[in-house]
């Protein structure tokens, strides 16, 4: 069945959606898969100070983010530098200008297009994507569904499989609310996990239903935790969405887990590693905290972990299943705060693969092929 979007048939299958329109997926060029360029972070609300919080933190929680508060803001959250959640300000991508300077780094080093997977209870902004597209060139594809439970509307627990994929479809082929900007990716998908919550496996199936209507690619957050991530696939397939149209991203937390990865890839999957770039990355689910499969954010990078198991990965035969990017979602990310930015993956990560023995044809599948794979609809049904 063709869905009808305006007064024609809705068929976007060959090609990529963008906020500007359908793209042809060899225009698609070097791509992130995950990025936020204006984004509410939930922690702006769960995280505020209360009442016993000491003044000068209350006071740095409010005070905008800058150059010269960050060392206090790191100490007063241990170093951990992510503590800058702590800041108020930090959590919030709302400046065009500098949205445009600091994409316009990874455009520089060659980038050509950006998923951003800001979605339904984070802000989303499709015009200021647009606007971000139109002066930068740069190719943007924007989200739909549902974030975490902590960002979701207040009438979730009523709302039916039915009425969150009539919303999805709706994003996909008609356009965000009022704007007739189309989302060209059904993500991310927030599913926390441990365990699965109602809410959680409605939009699971929501969005795997909305998959399969509009040819769209579906792009998780965690997918669950350890083991659950086998769940979460199962629950998508049975919900009629495709294991080869399905990212699993935070995948640099399951680096370690090597045999679940291959799990996963066994059932046809995309393996997203899009943490790359920020500190606070760990190895795997249980290497630090055993208690929790959680993790913390703690103060060092494991972009050379991931780097290995993308090695191991290209070994086992799953190089056309693997796709990177950072997850840029705060202030303390861009470069204007002393981060790492948009471009860490052309500057310093696609460099280090080469030096550790990549190809650049291996490079490019990363890059070019796999995301164009992905990204391009295919036929509804």
């Amino acid at each position: 069945m063709l869905l009808r979007s305006s007064n024609s048939v809705f068929d976007n299958s060959g090609k990529v959606m963008t906020v500007k329109g359908p793209l042809d997926p060899e225009e698609l060029g070097m791509t992130l898969m995950h990025e936020h360029l204006f984004f509410e972070s939930i922690m702006t609300t769960t995280r505020a100070p209360d009442i016993n919080t000491p003044m000068m933190e209350t006071k740095l929680w409010d005070d905008p983010l800058s150059v010269e508060n960050l060392a206090l803001i790191g100490v007063l959250a241990n170093g951990n530098r992510y503590g800058a959640f702590r800041n108020k300000d930090s959590s919030i991508l709302a400046d065009l200008d500098l949205a445009v300077e600091e994409i316009s780094e990874f455009r520089n080093q060659g980038g050509a297009s950006i998923v951003d997977v800001t979605n339904i209870g984070i802000r989303r902004d499709p015009i200021s994507l647009m606007k971000v597209s139109m002066r930068t060139g740069l190719n943007i594809i924007a989200g739909s569904s549902w974030y975490v439970k902590a960002s979701h509307q207040s009438d979730m627990d009523f709302l039916t499989v039915e009425q969150l994929t009539d919303t999805i479809v709706q994003d996909i082929t008609v356009g965000i609310g009022d704007t007739g900007i189309r989302a060209g990716i059904i993500g991310e998908v927030g599913i926390n996990g441990e365990p699965l919550t109602d809410n959680e496996i409605k939009i699971i199936k929501a969005s795997a239903r909305a998959s399969r209507k509009t040819g769209a690619p579906i792009s998780l957050h965690w997918g669950g935790t350890g083991l659950e991530k086998m769940e979460v696939a199962s629950l998508v397939s049975e919900s009629g969405g495709e294991m080869c149209r399905t990212i699993f991203g935070h995948s640099d937390v399951s680096a370690g887990d090597f045999d679940l990865l291959l799990s996963l890839l066994e059932k046809g999957v995309y393996i997203q590693f899009d943490l790359l770039g920020r500190v606070g990355v760990p190895l795997s689910w249980d290497v630090l905290n055993k208690t929790s499969p959680w993790p913390e954010y703690l103060s060092f990078s494991g972009a050379a972990i991931v780097a290995d198991t993308i090695n191991k990965l290209f070994s086992a035969g799953y190089g056309d299943r693997i796709l990177i990017s950072h997850d840029v979602c705060t202030k303390v990310q861009l470069k204007k705060f002393g981060g790492t930015g948009y471009s860490f993956i052309p500057e310093v990560f696609l460099p280090y693969l080469r030096r550790i023995g990549f190809t650049e044809e291996q490079l490019h599948l990363i890059m070019v092929e796999n995301p164009k794979r992905i990204l391009t609809f295919v036929t509804p049904e």
